[in-house]
């Protein structure tokens, strides 16, 4: 079995109102979830999150623990619908978990967004996590550096969260508790502030998980403290004995991507070559003779079933355009022209050739906003009809200052 030593702390930090991070540390079981949303709705999501995963009971394997994350998605998507003031919250999710099987325990990582988890051992400091963030998709392009992403104005946004949408994609990990290896969970709060070294030096020399915890979440306001910040120590006090270990503890992967979830870390090898596929000028005695293949007559190319199903086609073509027309008119969304919030009539991106037109503008500037709630409007906020739209803006309008442009 594995013996698990924790501590946990959190701040609101120097410049956000509420604390819309929430976390949980149990025997077996250590999250982070950094709310996103506006109002309370960011805060609502993480604690829907947390008090989903709180209990979750014996888990044995990945898939296990990827659909104990897939509940919690729902529990938050169900939310939202019973309640149409927190629709657009969501969450990001990073965390820790002990898998129970017969023999040797491992554990378990998931992360779904950009709250992050890392190991620490004599070698350094390893992030496990790969940020499901904006920067990191244009830093994994080669369209930004890693310091230009670190100050990159729009470094906030997350292009995975919880709440979104019915299914979430999650990765996950399995790994080899090793006595001695410490871990770390913590939203962006800690990171956004403090760089690795500054975080390595604090987990290297604060030996109470405790104590390292508060440490670094003192460190990352004192630094600035432009968002929440919470941070998990977890320490593995005890493990059952296991050869072979990997230098990264890693056993199996789930990388999940919008076309399905590959397992493992290997990708099997393409099959051997034979002659025929090495040679393509190599002859394959089941393929005939090009010149022994004949063609069939060419009959009357215009009849009148062709001409009537010709027409039927057309119908057909007809009405889908004039419902596709209908469909992509048939909303508003709260977007951006520049830097202004406006509202547009049609759908985000628009669809096909029916591209959202401007229906208002409000005045206000998308920079004016809380992080998460500009992230909502830039991504496009959508709404059945333009009353809703409008309500939304007030809402923004009502939270700034009177100064605020």
């Amino acid at each position: 079995m594995t013996e698990f030593v924790w501590g946990a702390a959190t701040d609101v930090g120097r410049v956000r109102r509420a604390n819309q991070d929430r976390h949980l540390v149990e025997d077996g079981m250590f999250v982070v979830a950094d709310g996103m949303g506006g109002h309370s709705g960011g805060e609502i999501a993480s604690e829907v999150t947390v008090d989903s995963l709180r209990g979750s009971g014996v888990i044995s394997t990945l898939d296990e623990l990827i659909d104990r994350v897939q509940e919690a998605n729902a529990a938050v998507v169900a939310r939202a619908r019973r309640e149409p003031a927190l629709r657009g919250m969501g969450t990001t999710v990073s965390l820790l978990a002990e898998l129970v099987r017969a023999g040797p325990h491992r554990l378990g990582i998931a992360n779904v967004g950009d709250s992050r988890l890392y190991r620490l051992t004599a070698d350094g400091l390893h992030q496990h996590t790969v940020d499901h963030s904006l920067v990191e998709a244009l830093v994994r392009d080669g369209r930004l550096s890693r310091a230009e992403a670190a100050n990159h104005p729009q470094r906030n946004i997350v292009t995975r969260a919880l709440g979104i949408d019915e299914k979430v994609l999650v990765d996950a990990w399995e790994l080899v508790p090793v006595a001695g290896d410490r871990y770390v969970i913590c939203s962006d709060g800690l990171f956004g502030e403090i760089g690795a070294p500054e975080i390595c030096e604090v987990l290297s020399t604060v030996e109470d998980p405790q104590s390292a915890a508060e440490d670094l979440v003192s460190r990352a306001c004192a630094a600035g403290g432009r968002d929440n910040v919470t941070v998990v120590v977890v320490d593995i006090a005890q493990a059952d004995s296991v050869d072979d270990v990997p230098d990264d503890r890693v056993t199996d992967t789930r990388k999940a991507l919008p076309d399905g979830i590959f397992e493992g870390h290997h990708v099997a090898d393409p099959p051997a070559a034979d002659a025929d596929d090495a040679n393509p000028d190599y002859p394959n005695p089941d393929d005939p003779n090009p010149d022994d293949i004949v063609l069939p007559p060419v009959g009357k190319v215009f009849t009148w079933r062709l001409a009537a199903f010709v027409v039927a086609v057309l119908m057909v073509l007809v009405a889908l355009v004039g419902s596709l027309a209908v469909y992509a008119r048939s909303t508003y969304y709260v977007g951006v022209e520049g830097q202004e919030i406006v509202i547009y009539q049609g759908r985000p991106g628009g669809v096909l050739w029916f591209d959202a037109t401007l229906e208002t503008r409000s005045g206000l500037l998308v920079g004016a906003l809380e992080p998460h709630d500009a992230e909502l409007v830039l991504d496009g906020l959508e709404f059945d009809n333009l009353e809703d739209a409008e309500a939304h803006i007030e809402d923004l309008r009502e939270q700034l200052s009177p100064e605020t442009p």
